[in-house]
């Protein structure tokens, strides 16, 4: 997934100022560079995240998720 879809899916789910906070740490993991924007908007459907979320938090409960589905 882009950049600009990865902000496009957080835009779209309020998220925004977590997308801006994660930016960088998406970037450098490369946690959703071979991921589906589907997955992104599931994870964002059933997953609850508070404003104040680690980087770490998120990626555990995505790739929690990710593992969670198949």
């Amino acid at each position: 997934m882009t950049e600009e879809q990865m902000e496009d899916v957080f835009d779209t789910y309020g998220l925004s100022s977590l997308f801006s906070r994660f930016k960088t740490p998406l970037y450098v993991t490369g946690l959703l560079d071979e991921v589906e924007e589907d997955r992104l908007e599931d994870f964002f459907d059933n997953i609850e995240l508070s404003s104040d979320v680690l980087f770490d938090e998120f990626r555990f409960w995505f790739q929690y998720f990710s593992v969670a589905e198949r």
